[in-house]
Formats: structure tokens, C-alpha cells, sequence
């Protein structure tokens, strides 16, 4: 156990003996402590979680800090200290970084358009020439949430965003949430382009050091480190109760790093956290600019303009990376994250300085979604009112597999055909398929199946590859699903006057694409996606420069406190 795990355990174990938890008496804490984690811990057994973490803060001092489960297949236990991605939680580290340049006159939050230090962002001549940093901290561009187009690419950020123009958003701008990780990668392309450094360096810079951070980092490095948790999924809740899970791999999220590619522990979260509570003011010093920080907490954009449960307020509103809402009475600032095999929560209650935050080594988790709403119940003695990580979280946990198992299983395919031939033998759809919304192409090949001498063909878009089965006329199926996401999907090729295929059609954003069908593969195969390097070329050129920044974190990192 590293020395910095014997001073956060021990401040742990000192407080219990020398303070007083508003809410908790003080002879009660420690079976109170002892019930959360029985609580918690059961409650990811029965939501299927393999390994969580947990840390919380109240009035300054740290009370509860706590690892749950297994972070690998080997089973090495989950402490308090694991690194863990925190998926799009990243956001609120992105937009502060922001505001630090922001605060020094190099960018401004709403006057200056970001086609202006983004030109290849110019996707609407007329919303392009609005759009500002507000909107896109916001999420009020009209952006998508689904990154099919551009996950995964070998293209650079700034080929992305120039295919951008074929989304025809909006052109009309929306006081209304439209959550999109791609127009978080724009805002932080354009400080990063102001700056004239990379976006990693300038968080590194402007986050990370400041705050002292020094176990928060970006997910290519995290595997670098002695004790990280590792990505998992199950095939069903059952299996997860069990603890059959599947073990993923360590990868960076690529082209939208900006929203969501770092990585922490709970210490580091509760410090982040706790920093923005007091408008950038860390052990008495102000590390952020406070403008900028209250800029971050104002709402910007309607999250929801309706109650949906009895105790939240009657609307839910965003801000820059964070979502803004009252429990009980109780202001609370808050975001989750989710990758393809981590869910993360943090939250804060300004009213009654409490910091909550759990980090989670599998896809969709529910308890972390739920566990700040259980917490701030016991610790500032408010009205119970649901069993928000046991019957809550394990409705969820039941409704998020179902919806799982049911896209795996195509149940919402149109009605098949019977007796509806493809047009053409299978040999004819081979050929490479073109977008200029999506960064790759869709490659369809005939293959011939293992053992059984019958061809079939073959889908690939970046790292999705699946054999297909005919469903009916020119629609066949494949399986879409890569690791913990996904599920069957239908493309159907078209075919040209000339009675050739011509292209084919895939669904996103509930609408048809057509791709169209180049004349040459073997153009596209010599610069064809690697599928164990998930890196953009334009990351690949920063690699050194990388390489050096987490050399500089691990510099710092040594001998220093994790939390104290």
C-alpha cells in the first residue's frame, strides 16, 4: 500500500474519533459507516457491478472512502485509491480550462463566433456565424449525442468537424439541452488552437496542476499505473450477479477527448469537486478564477422543465459541464459519465457543503446514478423516501439489461418478408461505401464461413465487423455491437439505373444515409482503420509531446498526498 493510502486512511480513521458528522451523532458513526458499506456493497452485487469506489465529503473533511469488488479478471480488490475513467465528467475539467482563458482575455464565453478560431467548424453558414463558447459548453448547437460518424476514425479532428455540414442542424438555435460530445471536442479545439498548445497540455496546465491532481490523467496513460480497474460487461443481469463478466481493454475515446478521456480516483474527484463548490477556492487559496467558475454553475440550457420525481424540483437545468437541480430542498450540482465500460457520478450539495462521488468499472452501472440521492439522505437526515440503491437502482439495473438484450436481439426490426430473394448473387454488393458525414468507410466483403464452405457476407465499419445474414429483398443484418454497446442493426443496398448496386443505407438519428459505393477498394484498404490503434493521425503527431506531459505528471505525482 503506497504511503499516501496511510495518510488518507488514517485522516479517515482520526476524524471518526475526534469530530462530529452533522445528522450522525457521534456514538453512531461507526455502525452508521458499517451499514453504508454493507448498503452499498449489496446493492452492487445486485445491479451487477464488479468493482466501485466511493468517497465523500462533508464540511471539509473526509468521512467516507470505501472500494467495492474486483478491478480485473485476477480479482485484485477496488480501493479508494483506483483509477477509473470518468467518462464524460471530463466536460466540467474542459469548460474550467476554458474560463482560466476566458479569465485572461484570450477567449470570451458568448460574443466571439468559433468558426472564427475554429474555421473548419463552418458546418451552417447561418448557425455557424452564432455559435459561441456558450453554446457549445451549453449543448444548445443542435449537435448529435450519437458519435457513430466519427468514432474510431484515422482522420483528424479537423476532418471531422468539416463533415460536420452534412448534419444540417438546426438552423434555428434551442434554449433546450441537445447533449453532444463532438461539439465539446470544437470548443476545446478552439482554446487549444488559441493557446497554440495541445487541449491535454492545457488541462494539464490549468486543471490538473493547479488543483494538485496528481492521480487524474488521460486514459492512454492510465494503464501505466499500478492500480487501475479494468473495463467489464455482462451478458445479462444474472451473469452479473454471478460475476461472469467480460474484460475489455484500455483505449482512449479519440476524436472527443475533450469530453470525456480522463481518468481519476475518488480523492482526486472529491478535491476537484470541492474546488468548484467554493468558486475555484482550494485550502483558502483561489486556484480558479471565480468569475469563471460561477460562469461554469449558472444555467445555461433547460435540462428539463418538468418534475419527474417527487423529490426534485419542478425543473433541471445545465450549465457549462454540469446539470443543476434541487433533492429535498437541497441545491445539487451534479454529472455522471459513461464509456463502454465505466460509470462515474459527482456530486455536490452547496447548501450543506457535501461532496459525493463514485467511480465504477462497468457499462451503465445504476448505483452511482442513484447513491449521492441515498447518502445525502443518511448524512443530512432528510425525509426517506425511496430505496433509492436497492428497488431503484435494481429497476434500472432489470430495464437497462432488458434494453440491452433487446436491440441484441433486433426486436425492433420491421416485419420480415417471407420469400423476398436479394436482386443480385452476393458477390456483386462487395465494395467499399462512402459517406462524407462519416469518417469511415463501410467495408462489405465475401467471406467464406469456418468449416462450412458456405460464403457470407461480411460488414466492417471501423471496429465493428459481423458477418451478415439476409433478411429480406436487399436488407440484410448485422451485429453492431462492440464490447458492452450496440446491438443488431439493417442496412439495405440500392441498386442504379444501370441494375448494378450502387450504394447502401444505414440508419442514425432516426433517418436514412446513403453511402455510395466506390469503384476501387483496394485504394481504401492500403490506408485501411487499424482496430488496435484507436488514435486519429493528428494524435499520433502529438505523441512525443504526450509522452513528455506524463512524464511531468508522474514527476509531481512522487511524494506527494493523495488527499489530505
Amino acid at each position: 500500500m503506497k504511503a499516501a493510502t496511510f495518510i488518507v486512511l488514517g485522516a479517515a480513521l482520526q476524524l471518526l474519533a475526534s469530530s462530529t458528522v452533522e445528522g450522525l451523532p457521534f456514538d453512531g458513526q461507526a455502525a452508521t459507516f458499517a451499514d453504508w458499506r454493507a448498503t452499498i456493497d449489496h446493492a452492487r452485487n445486485q445491479t451487477g457491478i464488479p468493482g466501485m469506489s466511493v468517497a465523500v465529503l462533508h464540511r471539509g473533511k473526509l468521512i467516507f472512502a470505501e472500494g467495492f469488488g474486483t478491478r480485473n479478471k485476477e480479482g485484485d480488490p477496488v480501493t479508494a485509491d483506483t483509477l477509473m475513467p470518468i467518462a464524460s465528467m471530463t466536460k466540467a475539467m474542459t469548460a474550467a480550462m476554458i474560463g482560466e482563458l476566458v479569465a485572461e482575455g484570450k477567449l470570451d464565453w458568448d460574443k466571439t463566433p468559433v468558426v472564427e478560431y475554429v474555421p473548419e467548424a463552418n458546418f451552417d453558414s447561418i448557425v455557424s456565424a452564432e455559435l459561441t463558447l456558450s453554446d457549445y459548453l451549453s449543448h444548445r448547437t443542435g449537435l448529435p449525442h450519437d458519435d457513430t460518424p466519427w468514432d474510431y476514425t484515422s482522420k483528424t479532428r479537423a476532418q471531422v468537424f468539416k463533415g460536420l455540414k452534412h448534419l444540417n442542424i438546426p438552423t434555428k438555435l434551442s434554449s433546450d439541452l441537445q447533449y453532444s460530445n463532438i461539439g465539446y471536442a470544437i470548443a476545446a479545439e478552439a482554446a487549444a488552437n488559441v493557446a497554440g498548445i495541445p487541449y491535454e497540455r492545457l488541462v494539464l496546465d490549468k486543471i490538473f496542476r493547479p488543483l494538485g491532481l496528481t492521480h487524474t490523467g488521460f486514459l492512454r496513460e492510465m494503464g501505466k499505473h499500478p492500480n487501475y480497474a479494468m473495463p467489464f460487461y455482462a451478458d445479462s443481469l444474472k451473469d452479473a450477479q454471478e460475476g461472469r463478466f467480460h474484460e475489455g481493454v484500455l483505449e482512449s475515446v479519440g476524436i472527443t477527448a475533450a469530453a470525456g478521456d480522463i481518468y481519476s480516483n475518488v480523492y482526486d474527484l472529491l478535491s476537484w469537486g470541492n474546488t468548484i463548490m467554493k468558486f475555484g477556492e482550494l485550502n483558502g487559496k483561489q486556484v480558479l478564477n471565480k468569475e469563471a467558475v460561477q460562469e461554469q454553475l449558472k444555467a445555461h440550457a433547460i435540462d428539463r422543465s418538468v418534475r419527474t420525481m417527487p423529490e426534485l424540483g419542478p425543473a433541471a437545468n445545465y450549465g457549462f459541464g454540469w446539470f443543476m437541480d434541487s433533492y429535498k430542498g437541497q441545491t445539487v450540482y451534479f454529472h455522471d459519465g459513461n464509456n463502454l465500460g465505466s460509470t462515474s457520478m459527482i456530486a455536490f450539495f452547496p447548501d450543506s457543503d457535501l461532496v459525493i462521488t463514485t467511480l465504477s468499472n462497468v457499462f451503465i452501472a445504476t448505483v452511482p446514478n442513484f447513491l449521492h440521492y441515498y447518502l445525502a439522505d443518511e448524512i443530512l437526515n432528510l425525509p426517506r423516501t425511496q430505496d433509492w440503491i436497492g428497488q431503484v437502482a435494481l429497476e434500472q439495473a432489470i430495464e437497462n439489461f432488458n434494453q440491452s438484450a433487446h436491440a441484441t436481439l433486433g426486436l425492433d426490426f420491421p416485419p420480415r418478408q417471407k420469400n423476398s430473394p436479394a436482386s443480385h448473387p452476393l458477390v456483386q454488393y462487395e465494395g467499399t461505401y462512402t459517406h462524407p458525414l462519416f469518417a469511415s468507410d463501410v467495408v462489405i466483403t465475401l467471406e467464406e464461413s469456418e468449416g462450412t464452405g458456405k460464403k457470407n457476407l461480411h460488414f466492417k465499419y471501423t471496429r465493428i465487423e459481423s458477418k451478415m445474414e439476409h433478411y429480406h429483398f436487399e436488407t440484410f443484418s448485422y451485429n453492431a455491437k462492440v464490447f458492452s454497446f450496440g446491438g443488431a442493426e439493417l442496412l439495405t443496398f440500392t441498386t442504379g439505373q444501370d441494375g448494378e448496386v450502387s450504394g447502401l443505407q444505414m440508419e442514425y438519428l432516426d433517418k436514412m444515409w446513403n453511402f455510395e459505393k466506390k469503384e476501387n477498394i483496394s485504394s481504401f484498404v492500403s490506408s485501411s482503420f487499424n482496430s488496435n490503434k484507436p488514435w486519429s493521425q493528428e494524435e499520433e503527431a502529438n505523441d512525443i509531446q504526450m509522452d513528455e506531459i506524463e512524464i511531468e505528471i508522474e514527476q509531481e505525482t512522487k511524494g506527494q498526498d493523495v488527499f489530505a
